[in-house]
């Protein structure tokens, strides 16, 4: 099945929104699986992401910009 998600693409899982950052097969993500950052870090500020299957994920098309 061809996904049409890239790193860099937000998604919207159920009611939270993160960003892709990495792919099936990359940084140990499982098949069928993405990893997603939702903002969040650990103790000493290293970024944290979790892995979601792909089915979850459903693609931003609009975002917006602030400054």
């Amino acid at each position: 099945m061809k996904y049409e998600l890239n790193k860099g693409d937000f998604v919207k899982i159920g009611n939270d929104t993160g960003v892709i950052v990495f792919l099936v097969g990359e940084k140990d993500t499982p098949a069928e699986h993405l990893g997603i950052w939702f903002g969040e870090t650990n103790e000493k500020g290293k970024p944290k992401y979790r892995t979601v299957p792909i089915d979850y994920c459903k693609k931003l098309n609009s975002i917006d910009v602030y400054h």
